[in-house]
């Protein structure tokens, strides 16, 4: 930090520029010295030239960096639906899993050279943990739809069935009539028509 006794100076620049250094100053620093001050060290710390191109690489790191993030974000975002899917179906855990918990694992036997061999770790290469989450949505939306499906079949139900009457003409076969408001229909039509 400066003395406060440091002087003023003045340097002029393009108008430009200048609201352009003003915006990133503010954005960053307190004061426009603080920021000038903080880019010049920048330059100074990292060896680097205002002329230097960082070139194909440094684009690479960005873009690779970025491709991280949304992975990590889709694997959090199954995650999170995984966890909300438990906590909604209520998974309780099982006798085998409480033994398992509290015993510290399956019991050893004799021949543990051949569990060994049995049993063999799958590849995460292998895996395809797209599929697998796709797989998951997919059978959360279905369960979602299958919901819906059984709710508006009751409303349904409950809003046509039971207002449906047989009307008998003197001449000709018999006849269905809705026995409903036309409010009630207008609502009936905006519900079923989304």
């Amino acid at each position: 930090m400066e003395p406060k006794t440091s002087t003023f100076s003045n340097i002029r620049f393009k108008k430009p520029v200048t609201v352009r250094f003003q915006t990133f100053s503010r954005m960053y620093f307190k004061t426009h010295s603080e920021a000038m001050a903080g880019m010049l060290d920048f330059f100074k710390y990292n060896e680097l030239s205002p002329h230097d191109r960082l070139g194909r690489r440094m684009g690479l790191v960005i873009d690779y960096l970025k491709e991280l993030k949304t992975f990590f974000n889709k694997r959090n975002n199954a995650t999170i639906a995984i966890i909300r899917d438990m906590e909604k179906h209520g998974v309780l855990p099982t006798k085998a899993m409480m033994e398992l918990l509290f015993d510290g694992g399956p019991k050893a036997q004799s021949n543990e050279a051949e569990e060994q061999e049995d049993f063999k770790f799958p590849e995460l290469d292998q895996v395809d943990f797209d599929a697998e989450f796709q797989l998951i949505d997919e059978r959360k939306l279905r369960r979602d739809a299958e919901r819906e499906l059984a709710k508006a079949q009751e409303r349904f139900g409950d809003l046509v069935l039971k207002k449906i009457k047989v009307v008998r003409p003197g001449l000709g076969r018999p006849k269905l009539q809705l026995e409903i408001s036309l409010e009630e229909y207008e609502a009936l039509k905006q519900h079923y028509k989304t």
